[in-house]
């Protein structure tokens, strides 16, 4: 039973684990690889069927299974010899698998020659020629195909992954111990013995380690290069076929050998074979290498012919000179940019071609010095002078090739780039002048300016002037830009004039200047420029005919106040320009620190009002309009408080100005618009004595001209329900002067629609009587200056004056800022109908506004004949409101 265990089953169950491990192991690889392994599986599969039923005693009875394992028998070593040559196959051209063919042809041969002369060739003739003998012969053959295909493929597959080498090397063995169980068969009739059986063993289990070896390792990558010759192995094959016929006959001496003639003249006629074959191949490669020399000539030749062309017709400049610094040779180009006939300048000297003055010895010298250092190449500049005296600039690159036989001498490749130099010349220029003034511009004045910073050091303060002009943009839309271009070029040439030598005066853009003033100035000399400056733009310019006047506006800074950062200093003399310009209307201003603070201040303030249109943080508050002789509440003026959540409650004039410039007026007024006409239009439903209850609205000059106005009242008036009749738009006189068409009949519109106009701080402007006609105006309110003039000196020449105007007009007045019991009683007794102000109350928030209006009409109805009006109770004044609130009535 151990016997059995050995030969048979041992070797089994390791050939069934190298055919399972063959088959998942092809899952992992690709192309030929993946078929090698595919093939393996089977291969040992079908061994294990031999080997298994082949120690059965069924077999020999039923002819079936015999025919089954006579197939298995075949099919093992051919799926082996698959499994070896797929890869070789794959990797060959058709002339290379024949070479292949040949050369495993003769391995097979020469190995039967050897193995019939040391086993199967003594004692053939004893030996009973039955079908099995031919069988285990077949077997043996195929046997020994496999051992010599490994071989041939261990020797040249272009396959090198470890893992399948020592699979192949496996099959080998197991193949050796299929011929050790033939040839005892043969020799004896034992089909295993113990060597056999040792074999088997010892290749399935190389052929397992090898399906296991690197399982997990990437496929490596195939070289698709055919494989070169074998004709070693094919002479190794006929030498060793010819050793073993000649000690076949020596030792046996019992005459020649008929099965080994036949295996020798196979071997012979396959190494005919394969050294025709081997010829042919030979024979084409020669052919393929003398049509490639041919090819490589050729091409060569034609690389030369295209170069001397190239050379010849380039626009660059080549030239060599010898070693006694004397042309030898110039190409076309050459001359063209030398400026001389073709060849003329070959023989003569190259120091003639350099321009002189413009150290000819020295760029030599200095040429002579690098080569004797041993540099192949140096790159330069050079000056050559042209046929007719100008310089050419040439960028050149030299080249050493005194020792190279054709040429010995320097080879010179110039590109001419005197175009291009006087371009970045240009650009230069350009970049560092105003092309308009042909003053330094903004880059070259913020560069002059720091090397100021730099160099002065703590010697002294460096000043800045910056310079706007004001006026510039009515010149210019009015006489064009052309017109504006010349008035521009004229001031520059005045502040030229204006300013001291080693001063930089220089345009910024637009209709900014701005001087750099030199070392040593003081504040007082800078202060006098500044004034100067501002004096002589401030002349009259005369401009394509007509007498034109600009102004300027000029902020002084100084690096005591502004610290020393460029950009800090041209913002300081901004910021100083921008307070002279609004707060002087032109002259100039020194910048302090408090200008900064300011506008940090001011930027600060114009996010938070950003933040509080989006976020809604706008109040609006009324202030009562009573009549002057009963006290009624006529009407209320809306008024927007700003409730700034870190600051509080915010008059209009802290923020108003700032809507104004940035236009967040637009979002804050039609909210205002919105409210008060729907609160008012609550209180005339719910209110007693409201019933009649008017409102007034500001609306700010960038409102005025929204060609969207008309529209938006409209629509406020349609959503909230109140009358037109009702809504009073006040506008400062300031605003309405000046206003174009558009506005005019915007307002007239309106007023068509029903919505009255008032003119707001009426007498502060422009009070007369023509404009007055022209407007669609219903109402006048008496600014709080003239009511207060009513209490200062009793003057009322000028109240007079406006309710006379206003009389003869037919308007109706409302007198603004009433705060004492005698300014209302005057102002009835000259016939002002109602008044607005602190004597009747501050403005108040909405919810105190119905309480004013029912004690007003309790105290219009309650007093008998005689008596006078009276005014309703004063609720206390909001937070903040002081001053603010007076002005405002």
């Amino acid at each position: 039973m151990s016997t059995l265990v050995l030969t048979a089953a041992l070797p089994a169950a390791v050939a069934l684990a190298a055919a399972v491990a063959s088959v998942v192991r092809s899952r992992s690889r690709s192309g030929a690889q993946r078929t090698s392994w595919t093939l393996l599986g089977p291969a040992a599969a079908a061994w294990v069927a031999v080997a298994v039923t082949g120690q059965l005693p069924v077999v020999e009875a039923s002819p079936a299974i015999r025919a089954a394992v006579a197939i298995c028998a075949v099919a093992w070593p051919a799926l082996a010899i698959g499994a070896v040559a797929v890869l070789s196959a794959r990797q060959q051209t058709r002339g290379g698998l024949l070479r292949d063919v040949l050369d495993v042809l003769l391995l097979l041969l020469a190995g039967l020659s050897v193995l019939w002369s040391a086993v199967l060739g003594p004692g053939w003739d004893q030996r009973p020629s039955t079908a099995t003998t031919w069988a285990v012969v077949v077997l043996v053959v195929l046997a020994l195909d496999v051992v010599v295909t490994v071989v041939h493929a261990l020797l040249r597959a272009p396959e090198r992954e470890g893992s399948l080498l020592v699979a192949w090397a496996g099959l080998a063995v197991v193949c050796a111990g299929d011929i050790t169980s033939s040839g005892g068969h043969l020799l004896d009739g034992r089909s295993t013995d113990t060597a056999a059986a040792v074999l088997w063993l010892l290749g399935w289990a190389t052929v397992l380690v090898g399906a296991l070896l690197h399982r997990h390792r990437p496929q490596q990558r195939v070289d698709r290069q055919e494989l070169s010759g074998g004709a070693a192995m094919a002479l190794s094959a006929a030498g060793l076929t010819v050793l073993t016929t000649v000690l076949s006959t020596v030792l046996v001496r019992s005459g020649p050998d008929p099965v080994l003639f036949w295996l020798s003249t196979g071997v012979l006629l396959l190494v005919v074979c394969r050294t025709l074959v081997e010829l042919r191949r030979t024979t084409r490669l020669r052919h393929h290498l003398e049509r490639r020399v041919e090819e490589r000539t050729a091409a060569l030749a034609d690389r030369r012919r295209r170069f001397a062309s190239l050379v010849a017709h380039s626009s660059d400049l080549v030239l060599v000179v010898d070693a006694e610094r004397r042309i030898s040779y110039a190409n076309p180009g050459a001359a063209r940019v030398l400026g001389v006939a073709e060849g003329s300048a070959v023989g003569r000297p190259a120091a003639d071609h350099l321009h002189p003055g413009e150290g000819a010895a020295l760029t030599l010298d200095a040429l002579d010095s690098a080569i004797a250092a041993g540099a192949e190449q140096v790159e330069l500049r050079l000056a050559l002078r042209h046929a007719d005296g100008h310089r050419v600039d040439v960028d050149a690159v030299v080249t050493d090739l005194l020792d190279d036989p054709d040429v010995r001498g320097l080879v010179v490749n110039g590109r001419d780039v005197t175009a291009a130099l006087e371009l970045e010349r240009q650009l230069a220029r350009q970049a560092f002048t105003d092309a308009l003034t042909g003053l330094p511009n903004r880059a070259l004045f913020t560069d002059r300016l720091e090397h100021a910073l730099r160099s002065r050091g703590g010697r002294g303060p460096v000043k800045v002037c910056y310079l706007d002009l004001d006026g510039f943009k009515a010149v210019n839309d009015a006489l064009g830009h052309g017109a504006g271009d010349e008035l521009l070029v004229a001031v520059a040439e005045r502040l030229r004039g204006a300013v001291r030598e080693g001063d930089t005066v220089a345009r910024l853009g637009g209709d900014e200047f701005a001087v750099l003033l030199d070392e040593g100035v003081e504040l007082d000399e800078a202060e006098q420029l500044a004034r100067r400056t501002c004096e002589v733009v401030g002349q009259p310019f005369t401009v394509r005919g007509r007498q034109v006047h600009v102004g300027a506006s000029a902020g002084l800074a100084s690096t005591r106040t502004a610290g020393r950062d460029a950009e800090l200093l041209m913002r300081a003399a901004d910021l100083a320009m921008y307070e002279a310009k609004s707060t002087r209307k032109g002259g100039y201003a020194v910048y302090a620190p408090h200008m900064h603070e300011a506008l940090v201040e001011r930027v600060q303030l114009e996010t938070d009002l950003r933040a509080a249109v989006e976020q809604g943080q706008f109040r609006v508050v009324y202030q009562p309009l009573v009549d002057m002789g009963d006290g009624g509440v006529s009407g209320v003026e809306a008024l927007v408080r700003w409730h700034h959540p870190s600051r509080g409650v915010l008059g209009p004039a802290t923020f108003i100005p700032l809507a104004e410039t940035t236009g967040l007026i637009d979002a804050i007024g039609a909210h205002v618009l919105r409210e008060a006409c729907q609160q008012v239009a609550t209180w005339r439903a719910e209110v007693p004595g409201a019933e009649q209850m008017r409102v007034s609205v500001n609306v700010s000059g960038h409102q005025l001209v929204d060609p969207g106005l008309v529209e938006q009242v409209a629509a406020v008036l349609a959503e909230t329900g109140l009358p037109a009749t009702s809504l009073v738009l006040e506008v400062t006189e300031s605003v309405l002067v000046g206003q174009d068409d558009q506005v005019l009949a915007s307002l007239a519109e309106l007023r068509a629609r029903g919505v009255r106009l008032a003119i707001d701080d009426f007498g502060t402007g422009y009070s007369s009587l023509s404009y007055l006609h022209r407007l669609p105006v219903d109402i006048l309110k008496i600014d709080k200056s003239f009511v207060d003039r009513l209490s200062e000196s009793g003057d009322l020449s000028l109240v007079d004056a406006i309710l006379s105007m206003a009389a003869t007009l037919d308007l109706a007045t409302v007198a603004e800022g009433v705060e004492h019991e005698h300014q209302r009683s005057v102002l009835q007794a000259q016939g002002c109908s109602t008044g607005q102000g602190f004597h009747f109350s501050p403005p108040v928030p909405p919810e105190l506004v119905p309480e004013l209006v029912v004690s007003a009409l309790r105290g219009r109805t309650a007093p008998g004949p005689g008596t006078t009006a009276r005014t309703a109770p004063r609720p206390a004044p909001l937070p903040s409101e002081g001053a603010a609130a007076s002005a405002e009535g």
